[in-house]
Parts: structure tokens; C-alpha cells; sequence
């Protein structure tokens, strides 16, 4: 795959690409509206001397106390932080709360410590970290009263002891014994005086050198989630649309046509969306100058080019169902009556037949069943009369319609009958070019059946709807039947105009201001019938009226003409000299005249 085919195909799929992204967009967004949001905030405290000599020796004075580190993360501290911030007990167990020392050694430890603390939000985060530095700094005054209440306890003590052995020494000079036990009992009352006097002179447990800030969030920020997870959608949807497209074997353009099946692509018709929303079935026979009737008018003239020289039948069909070959056959055979030409549509699709969708009516009622029936019957080929007489015309001039008639049991078997080749000769003298709408030929065998006697088939396919294995095995199907197969058709194209085209489609309209003989004379057309569906006696008042009202171009008279109804081809040149007789009036003069008329209006509207 080049890289351009790679670009083509992430277009074609853009919109699978935008739902992945948009898919990773959504599950990024409910991963992040689940998450539970925690925001960190930290403080740092220093020791005071006392406390941090109390900390490694876990004494002060005589009395034990508890100043380690991990008494932080106590009940008794994160109780009492909860109950001044207002929160339960039990909402400390998401406080996450640790404590670490500045320096790495042992001694530095107990001097400088960072408590930290979680929250759901920035301000919570920096309430907790404070309230525990405050809760623990009461935890250590608290152990602190406790060791000077013990050595106040022991200089009282000692206070009464050495009173006791003073006593013992003036009643007795030479008592050594309670001159020694006078003399201990002295320097542990002087000991624990001086406990007491360092706990007096040492102050707050902890001092704050770093108070706690809002907290900052912890976890994958929003914006990188989101930015992530678009860049993901953004590459797993290419890397889907890339895999599809490889392993898509649908028909992409009319590029494809002729490198699959080595037959010569026709053209494309293009996907005409407001067509479809106004129910115009029938575009070729208005006067708007689109994309798809300028490629009717382009199939028409390649067609004309092809096809040998006098009076010829055209298979339509198509590779499925849906494709659209009724569609063209019938745009197709009334783009050819425009030209002034004798065109003879046939239903030849025996099991759907569609053409009452198009036509009304008119296309309906017996037709080609029941002529293959009555010869299949009697053994005899249906007269020239009786073919005529089942022929139903149409309210365009030179269009006339053989309907399929009833359904019958078995349409092959019938299709099979030898007379059929009569049946369609007999339409090729009556016309100029015989259009037959014919089923589906992949897995039906009617549409080799009936162009077994015609100039040959053209092969209808839609752009990414028919498989391309499909279309190949249809035309394989339709040569080994032994059927020349004129074309392929790429129905529903998507590939889009030139902008510069946009003055012949559309308006008209080039940008510059027209004459206003001009401007008049288009209004006059827009205001006239259609030429095609008024009747002999109409057709030539209103063709002597224009003629008479127009002046033509004397540098060019044929200016406004198409190129196919400028150059008629050579059976209109010889009129019906194939078959020995003059042309008539109506079908030589008139229709020619017709033909250039509607090209120039074609071309005018």
C-alpha cells in the first residue's frame, strides 16, 4: 500500500476513526470521574534539645517516655488531628500520614522531621498535615509533663530522705553511715531538681520551620488522561482503519475495473444525493446539468463509439441485486430518445421486473413473458405486429417500452426459447438501439440468455458495495457463456468534480454577467415544454416557434449543440437504408431536428 492509497483509506474511514477516539475519550473521561481525587501536603518540625535527646534514649531524667517517630501514625496522635479537624477517627486510615527525617543519620533523625499527610482536596490535604504536627506536638508535651511529674515526685522523696539522715547526723556526728546516705540522698534530690529545671527551661517539644502548604494532587493529571487517550484513539483507529481497509474487498473506484477483469471501464455515474432525497428517478429527463447526467450523456457516447455501426442491442446488467442497472437502463435509453433516436427499453428481467418504478403504467402489462409464451406454445415466432403491439409508448418521444409482462414459472426456461432471437431482431428493425434491463448475472443465467442476441453486455457494479472476487467470477461467468462484454460501469462514484467545473454544473453560471438577450432566452426555455413530451403536431409548432424566435450564430450554428447531436452518427446519415426503406417524417426529419433541439436546451438549462 503507497502512502496516498493509506491516506485514502483513513478519509474513506474517518468516521470509524473518530469513534474509536471518541470511544478512548469516554473511557479516559469515566476513569477519571471514578478516581478519587488525593492531593499531599507536607510540613517540617524540629525537636527541641530535650526532645530530641529523649528520642534516642527514650528517657528523660529517670521516667520513661515515648518520643520515637512511629507514635506519629498512633491512634493517640491521629485521634485527636481527626477530632480538631472535625472528621471521624475512623477517616484517618486515608490520611496516608508517614514521617521521615531530614538527615540520614541516626542523631539528625530526631531533630528535623517531615510529616505528610493525604486529603481529598488541596485544603483538606494541608489541614491533616498540620493537625497531626499539632497532635503530635501535644503527644510529646504530654510525655514530657509525665517525666517532670515523675522527677518532681523523686526530688520530694529525696527531700524527705535527706531531712531524715540530716536528723540522724546532729544527733550523732560520728555516724558515717548517715553521713553517707545524707551525702546520696543529696545528689539525687540535686538530680532530680535539675530534671525539672530542664523541663521548665526547654519549651515546646516541636517547633515548625516548614508549615504545610495546599496539597498538591497525586496521580494522573486530567488533561494528560485526556491528551493520552486521544493520541491512543487517534492510532488505534488508523491502525483499524488501515487492517479494514486491507482486508476490504470492495470495489473502490472505477479505477479497479479494468486492472481486475482486464474489460475496459465505460465510466462512472456519481453518487447524486439530492436526487435521491427529490425522488428523481428520472434525471436524464429533466434539464438540470449535474454530475450524473453529464455521466449518462458520457456512457451514451462511449456506447456510441463502440458499438458497430447500425442498428444495435445492449444488455444491461449487473454483478448483485441493488446495483443500479435498472436505474441506468432506464436514464440510459431515455438519454438516447433525447437525441432523437428510436429506443425500445425491454423488461428483460423476468423475476423483479422494476421498470413500472420509472415509467408507471406504461411499463406494465403483458409483454415479453407472453410473447415467449405464445411461441413456446404455438412454435411459431410472434409476428412483427403482434411485437408492435406490445409495445407500450412512453410520454418521451421515441421511447417505447416492452414491458416483462406476467412472472412466469420458470423465467431460464422460458428465456431459453429459440424464438427469443427473433423476438429481439424484430425490436432492432423497429429502433435505432435496443436497451434490455436484465437480471443479475452472477448466479443467474437470464442475462446470457438474452445477450446471447444482442451487440453485447455492459456489467453494472456499485463502488464499495460490490466485492471485487464477485465482480471478476460475473465476468468470467459471462465469457465463458461466451457473451461479449462491452464494458463495466461504475455506479455511485464518490470522486468529486474539479471546482473548475463548477460553472458547466449546477447554475450555469461562470461568474461573469451574461447578456440580457441571453438572460431572456434562458428564461423563455425555462418557461417552454419539455420538447420531449409533446406530440408530433406539438413538437413542430413549438420547433417552428423557436426556430423563429431564436437567431442563430453565425459564426458557429451549432455552438449550442452537444457533440452527439452535432455529428449525427452514419445510420442517422443513411436513415434506414439497412433495412431498404426511406426514413419517415417523423422518425428521420423530425427526430433528428428533435435531437439537436434537446441537446441545445440540454446544454442551455
Amino acid at each position: 500500500m503507497t502512502f496516498r492509497q493509506a491516506l485514502s483509506a483513513i478519509w474513506q474511514r474517518r468516521l470509524l476513526i473518530i469513534a474509536v477516539i471518541v470511544l478512548a475519550v469516554a473511557v479516559a473521561a469515566v476513569f477519571l470521574v471514578r478516581q478519587t481525587p488525593v492531593y499531599t501536603s507536607s510540613t517540617t518540625v524540629r525537636m527541641s534539645p530535650l526532645a530530641a535527646a529523649a528520642s534516642s534514649s527514650g528517657q528523660i531524667g529517670t521516667a520513661s517516655v515515648d518520643f520515637d517517630l512511629s507514635s506519629i501514625s498512633s491512634p493517640a496522635v491521629l485521634d485527636a488531628a481527626a477530632k480538631d479537624v472535625g472528621e471521624p477517627a475512623s477517616a484517618t486510615g486515608a490520611w496516608d500520614v508517614t514521617s521521615a527525617a531530614a538527615q540520614g543519620t541516626p542523631q539528625s533523625q530526631s531533630k528535623a522531621i517531615t510529616i505528610t499527610a493525604n486529603g481529598n482536596s488541596a485544603l483538606a490535604a494541608q489541614k491533616h498535615a498540620d493537625a497531626v504536627a499539632k497532635s503530635y506536638n501535644e503527644y510529646l508535651m504530654g510525655q514530657t509533663a509525665k517525666a517532670k511529674s515523675a522527677a518532681e515526685a523523686q526530688a520530694a522523696k529525696w527531700t524527705a530522705s535527706a531531712e531524715t539522715y540530716q536528723a540522724q547526723v546532729n544527733a550523732n556526728p560520728a555516724n558515717s553511715i548517715a553521713q553517707s546516705n545524707l551525702q546520696s540522698a543529696i545528689g539525687s534530690l540535686a538530680s532530680a531538681n535539675n530534671t525539672v529545671q530542664k523541663i521548665d527551661n526547654a519549651g515546646a517539644p516541636l517547633t515548625v520551620t516548614a508549615a504545610a502548604t495546599p496539597g498538591e494532587f497525586q496521580g494522573t493529571s486530567p488533561v494528560v488522561a485526556l491528551a493520552v487517550a486521544l493520541a491512543a484513539g487517534l492510532i488505534a483507529g488508523i491502525g483499524i482503519a488501515l487492517i479494514w481497509d486491507a482486508f476490504d474487498d470492495r470495489l473502490r473506484d472505477d479505477d479497479d475495473l479494468e486492472a481486475l477483469t482486464g474489460t475496459p471501464a465505460l465510466g462512472e455515474l456519481s453518487l447524486d444525493r439530492r436526487m435521491q432525497r427529490r425522488g428523481d428517478w428520472l434525471p436524464a429527463a429533466g434539464r438540470k446539468r449535474t454530475a450524473l447526467n453529464e455521466g449518462l450523456r458520457a456512457l451514451r457516447t462511449t456506447l456510441q463509439v463502440l458499438l458497430p455501426q447500425g442498428r444495435n442491442v445492449v444488455v444491461l446488467t449487473s454483478v448483485e441485486p441493488g446495483d443500479g442497472k435498472t436505474f441506468i437502463s432506464s436514464n440510459l435509453a431515455l438519454a438516447w430518445a433525447r437525441t432523437g433516436k428510436r429506443v425500445v427499453l425491454v423488461g428483460g428481467d423476468l423475476r423483479k421486473p422494476a421498470l413500472d418504478a420509472y415509467f408507471g403504467d406504461v411499463a406494465t402489462g403483458p409483454g415479453l413473458t407472453e410473447l415467449l409464451q405464445a411461441a413456446s406454445t404455438k412454435n411459431v415466432a410472434p409476428s412483427a405486429e403482434e411485437i408492435a403491439g406490445s409495445l407500450n409508448a412512453t410520454k418521451f418521444r421515441g421511447l417505447s417500452i416492452l414491458p416483462a409482462g406476467s412472472a412466469p414459472w420458470d423465467p431460464a426456461d422460458l428465456l431459453a426459447v429459440d424464438k427469443l432471437g427473433v423476438i429481439i431482431d424484430t425490436l432492432r428493425s423497429m429502433s435505432d438501439i435496443v436497451i434490455i434491463d436484465s437480471p443479475p448475472s452472477l448466479a443467474i443465467v437470464d442475462a446470457s440468455l438474452l445477450a446471447a442476441h444482442s451487440d453485447g453486455a455492459v456489467l453494472v457494479a456499485s463502488v464499495r458495495r460490490t466485492r471485487r472476487k464477485r465482480l471478476v467470477e460475473t465476468v468470467h461467468t459471462l465469457t465463458g457463456n461466451g457473451i461479449p462484454v462491452i464494458g463495466l460501469v461504475a455506479n455511485r462514484s464518490r470522486r468529486r468534480i474539479p471546482k473548475s467545473y463548477s460553472a458547466y454544473y449546477g447554475s450555469g453560471s461562470s461568474g461573469r454577467r451574461r447578456p440580457a438577450a441571453a438572460r431572456k432566452s434562458d428564461a423563455r426555455i425555462q418557461a417552454a415544454p419539455d420538447i420531449m413530451e409533446l406530440d408530433d403536431a406539438q413538437f413542430v409548432d413549438e420547433r417552428n416557434a423557436r426556430a423563429a424566435s431564436a437567431e442563430p450564430d453565425r459564426r458557429n450554428p451549432v455552438s449550442d449543440l452537444e457533440p452527439d447531436a452535432v455529428a449525427p452518427d452514419d445510420n442517422d446519415r443513411r436513415g434506414d437504408s439497412d433495412s431498404g426503406q426511406q426514413p419517415t417524417d417523423e422518425h428521420a426529419g423530425v427526430g433528428r431536428a428533435r435531437g439537436a433541439r434537446d441537446s441545445a436546451e440540454d446544454e442551455k438549462s
